[in-house]
């Protein structure tokens, strides 16, 4: 092998290499998503947290249970027969307009605990590979409460937790601005996510989870590039 030909390829190995590192590192990691903006329907399902846009499921409940893939403990579906106010995703009653509930038959439906220490675990049931994409809208908690939202991954781990606060109205009027998404992404597979109150109630709707796919940081895809170009320079010089 001569000089020339054993820099071009040492440098293909190089780039390769370099990119590698941060694609485990991103599939590796579990990655939990801040609930900074008020979640109203499906559409808003932060951008990216799944690989086709959409989840493989979205169970917004609205026939009054809980979707065979997901076996959940902590509170149950509220049924029809609840004749109270309930807090559902906004867009559930067929109108986004600052409020869902009380509930009427097939509108506003959502999962509740009175315990809201206890909260409520959401656990993948089904067949085939387990989501790594995993989530559900927060949507009515005491005012003032602390939400923490958890992970567990395919061997029973920890994949972490994180807590936000400060978006709970304090009202069980059926008000829909202080809704939150709270999802997480590992490439590892979700087995179960838990989410919960420091005080008060907890009630969640809009339960899904689906497929997403690692990419290189964006560092890393400007090293590549910057590498290829070096390359492609290289290239025209050895052919004169």
């Amino acid at each position: 092998m001569n000089r020339n030909t054993f820099t071009a390829r040492w440098l293909a190995a190089a780039l390769v290499t370099s990119a590698v590192p941060a694609l485990a590192a991103t599939a590796a990691t579990p990655v939990f998503v801040n609930p900074n903006t008020a979640y109203l329907s499906s559409a808003d399902i932060p951008a990216g947290f799944y690989a086709s846009g959409t989840p493989t499921l979205l169970d917004t409940l609205e026939d009054g249970a809980l979707d065979a893939s997901l076996s959940g403990s902590g509170g149950s579906v509220l049924s029809a027969a609840f004749a109270g106010i309930r807090d559902s995703v906004d867009a559930d009653d067929g109108a986004i307009d600052g409020n869902c509930g009380p509930q009427t038959p097939g509108r506003c439906v959502s999962w509740f605990n009175g315990n809201g220490a206890q909260g409520a675990t959401f656990t993948f049931a089904g067949s085939g590979p387990l989501p790594t994409a995993f989530g559900l809208v927060w949507t009515d908690g005491g005012g003032g409460t602390a939400v923490t939202f958890s992970a567990i991954g395919a061997d029973g781990q920890s994949l972490g937790s994180i807590t936000a606060g400060g978006f709970a109205d304090g009202s069980n009027g059926g008000t829909t601005a202080e809704d939150r998404f709270f999802g997480v992404q590992f490439e590892g597979g979700i087995r179960a996510i838990t989410i919960s109150n420091s005080s008060g109630g907890i009630e969640v709707d809009h339960i899904q989870y689906g497929q997403m796919t690692a990419v290189p940081e964006p560092g890393s895809w400007a090293l590549m590039a910057g590498g290829l170009g070096l390359l492609a320079w290289r290239r025209r010089a050895l052919r004169g």
